[in-house]
């Protein structure tokens, strides 16, 4: 049994028609109250996100926002664990498919496994490192460095528990964690091309969005890059 839990915000009307569409895509699919971060107090989030857990240390504290997206996908791992399924479909509410989804589900769907996680990113940024399956011009593969985002992930029971495992409290938002395979174990894989895509710009913008200004933005970019080759590095060490 593989079902499918679309995480929504309560209230977000513009985002309604999309979760109505993936409702009549996906299989068994539930919609999942989104945890919105935004109202949580400060000492709340403080209870749940703390600085530096693993390294490398994530170098900038994580929005409301991010902190709720989190609180989201744990309640989806929560969900998971508690099932006797063996995987079930992550979805944020933005998602809508592109060209190739249904053979990309398809192929998803026939290689879960309780310690695997399946990426269905919204570009096609991953470079492989093996391909483990195919279907037409559909691809599964190993990518040498996790992407980032999470609009729909295919997570097995044990990929789920393990993440939860991890997560009581966590330092840096959810794509982040999930590319540390070194920390986790799980076994995560990507299709490509991108089956996805986010209309976010079509439903309002992104409940995680800040302006910064252009100085900051430069500091950010140089830290990210810092970053992100730590990740590239620890990400070959893991192999």
């Amino acid at each position: 049994m593989i079902r499918s839990y679309i995480i929504h915000l309560d209230g977000s009307t513009a985002r309604q028609p999309l979760v109505d569409t993936l409702q009549g895509l996906l299989p068994a699919a539930e919609v999942l109250s989104a945890v919105d971060g935004r109202v949580m107090s400060e000492a709340e989030r403080a209870a749940v996100c703390v600085p530096v857990l693993h390294q490398p240390a994530y170098p900038f504290p994580p929005k409301p926002g991010e902190v709720g997206c989190f609180l989201s996908h744990r309640k989806a791992w929560e969900r998971i664990v508690a099932s006797d399924d063996e995987a079930a479909l992550i979805v944020e509410d933005d998602i809508v498919p592109a060209e190739g989804f249904e053979a990309a589900l398809a192929l998803a769907l026939e290689n879960a496994a309780p310690n695997r996680l399946i990426r269905f990113p919204l570009r096609d940024r991953e470079e492989p490192e093996e391909v483990l399956a195919s279907s037409g011009d559909v691809r599964l593969h190993r990518p040498r460095v996790v992407g980032l985002t999470t609009g729909m992930q295919l997570v097995g029971r044990e990929a789920a528990a393990r993440f939860l495992e991890l997560t009581g409290q966590f330092d840096r938002p959810v794509d982040t964690f999930l590319q540390m395979r070194w920390l986790t174990g799980v076994e995560t894989l990507t299709l490509s091309p991108a089956p996805v895509r986010s209309a976010v710009a079509e439903t309002g913008g992104s409940t995680i969005q800040s302006h910064t200004s252009p100085l900051a933005e430069v500091k950010r970019s140089w830290h990210r890059m810092r970053y992100r080759g730590k990740v590239a590095r620890l990400s070959g060490a893991d192999r």
